[in-house]
């Protein structure tokens, strides 16, 4: 009840007053919260709201385009996921081994075009790990990626020039296919209980399933797009006037804006399919054979979608469409149920995107516990014996794995239960985690 009510005073604090609104011929349509809804910066977790005439940048912040990826592995069990693995994966997310090599022409259209301009960029060469994809494969997972995998932006944020200057060198990329922190994470798991058998059947999971789940942004492509709006908005803002509404009036940063939010999200859907294929990679070469695997869903949690003159606003909100899929994940004990969409009316068309903490990071080293079961893989091996002589990065990394740890989350089931219970998603089947990576 603590966190809920903060979140409150805070989200109040971050509405723009009508009158404002009205000013810059704005106004607000609808707003709603979600039963993961706590506190966040700017503003808090689980809100979206409908603007007409304008945006509001902060109502996002600038994680933009984080969001979930869940991939299904064909003819690959719990006994498959051996120790073996967990080297393989701290090689290839924390010690140079993905091998991700592209031209800047190919960043370009991932920026762009998004997820099909990437592919249709390097479908005439491909070397490192991009060599073993299935372009066929990753051509048809589009349909399985909500907005078909692309935010439409007319040009390249000035930010991201350099970045995506166009060109066929290919050189290996430092960006795309990182992980990133706080809750950001990749976790295998094992379907354990199926809920709606003809869904999850559609979906190729059964019980005893591997499923990879993914939950990752843009990096430093929202932060900057992010962090930019707000410095232009604050210098450019008359004196009386709230900087935080960016009106269709204010049409060459409401256009900068628009095309540099839809960068961020493409660069977004383009890492969590790179980060997915460095994972399904990682468990190839530990079984030392390929691995076939089908995509459930992509989707983005924290950006803004425009339709006509509304632009509608999640921040921590899973789009819930009827029929849409909803990948809802809990704590690293709690696991990830995927859920379908039921179109709600009275949620925008949305649902939670996680369980939503319990504790803040501070209050979870002072008091959470590391669960001696959950198997971690970080950057840095605590079983070393030189880092065993760290007392100082031992505390570091009991403190990473307390503000994580399943008792600084609400339980998973709190937050499914009511939208089940109201109509806003149905459950489809629920996933037990097996091993967790993390930054």
């Amino acid at each position: 009840m603590k966190h809920r009510n903060r979140a409150l005073s805070d989200l109040a604090a971050a509405i723009p007053r009508p009158a404002d609104l009205a000013a810059q011929n704005a106004s607000f349509d609808a707003i709603a919260t979600t039963p993961d809804f706590h506190p966040g910066k700017p503003v808090p977790v689980g809100v979206v709201a409908d603007v007409r005439g304008a945006v509001l940048p902060h109502m996002i912040g600038n994680d933009i385009g984080c969001g979930m990826r869940m991939i299904v592995l064909d003819g690959v069990g719990e006994v498959d996921l051996s120790p073996k693995l967990d080297r393989v994966l701290r090689h290839k997310f924390f010690q140079g081994g993905r091998d991700i090599a592209l031209s800047g022409t190919s960043r370009h259209a991932l920026l762009r075009e998004g997820l099909p301009g990437l592919l249709e960029s390097i479908s005439r060469k491909r070397v490192g790990m991009l060599a073993a994809l299935d372009m066929k494969s990753a051509w048809s997972d589009l349909d399985r990626t909500s907005d078909a995998g692309v935010f439409a932006a007319a040009r390249i944020d000035p930010g991201f020039r350099e970045y995506a200057q166009l060109g066929d060198e290919l050189r290996r990329d430092a960006i795309l296919g990182s992980i990133g922190g706080g809750n950001h994470f990749v976790e295998f798991g094992i379907v354990d209980r199926v809920a709606d058998p003809r869904l999850a059947y559609e979906h190729h999971l059964k019980p005893g399933s591997i499923v990879i789940v993914v939950h990752s942004g843009s990096l430093d492509f929202g932060q900057h797009v992010g962090s930019s709006t707000s410095d232009l908005l604050r210098r450019e803002c008359r004196p009386g006037d709230d900087w935080r509404i960016l009106s269709e009036g204010n049409s060459i940063v409401f256009e900068r804006y628009l095309n540099g939010q839809a960068n961020a999200v493409n660069a977004a859907f383009g890492n969590r399919f790179l980060i997915g294929l460095t994972a399904i990679a990682a468990v190839s070469e530990s079984l030392n054979r390929p691995i076939s695997h089908r995509l459930i869903y992509d989707a983005p949690h924290n950006a803004i979608w425009r339709t006509g003159p509304v632009a509608r606003h999640r921040k921590g909100a899973c789009p819930a469409a009827a029929g849409e899929p909803v990948i809802l994940p809990g704590s690293m004990g709690d696991g990830t149920w995927l859920l379908m969409g039921l179109g709600s009316h009275e949620s925008l068309a949305s649902a939670a995107h996680g369980a939503g903490r319990r504790l803040s990071r501070q209050e979870a080293r002072s008091v959470a516990a590391i669960d001696p079961c959950l198997r971690v893989v970080g950057p840095i091996d605590a079983s070393d014996k030189r880092v065993r002589s760290r007392p100082d990065l031992l505390r570091e990394l009991a403190g990473r794995l307390k503000e994580e740890s399943p008792a600084a989350y609400r339980p998973i089931e709190t937050v499914v239960d009511p939208m089940a219970d109201t109509g806003l998603v149905s459950r489809v089947a629920k996933i037990r985690p097996i091993l967790t990576v993390k930054a």
